[in-house]
């Protein structure tokens, strides 16, 4: 005789046709088969497909002033690759953005040298903001 289903466990059968050994949400299914849960089931996906480990090393390299540069580039390659853009297109495309981040970077650089020559300047030897 199969052992009685926990109450505490989900109601439904697995596609390998063995009991689901998940936690039962009050519907007594599981998230993964309560069909009351598929937006929530949608949503999580979403939220761990923009969690990758990929996309959040490139959020933490990458200044957030500069992601949407690198956005349009990445739908530009798309596109190149879809006939929809010229490749000279995107080149023109990378040239200008390149030009943009070096803009960016001596700013961010002028920035950090006034920083350290106040640092250097001040009587009191507080560090540079």
């Amino acid at each position: 005789m199969p052992p009685k289903a926990s109450p505490l466990l989900c109601s439904a059968t697995r596609k390998d046709g063995q009991p689901c050994e998940a936690v039962a949400t009050r519907s007594g299914l599981c998230l993964a088969h309560d069909p009351g849960l598929e937006t929530k089931r949608q949503q999580a996906r979403r939220r761990g497909g923009q969690n990758k480990a990929r996309i959040a090393r490139l959020a933490k390299l990458i200044p957030p002033r500069l992601m949407g540069v690198y956005d349009i580039l990445e739908e530009a390659l798309g596109e190149v690759h879809r006939g929809e853009l010229t490749p000279q297109q995107a080149t023109a495309m990378a040239a200008l953005a390149g030009a943009m981040v070096r803009v960016l970077m001596s700013g961010e650089v002028e920035q950090r040298v006034r920083a350290l020559e106040e640092w250097q300047a001040s009587s009191n030897g507080s560090r540079p903001k």
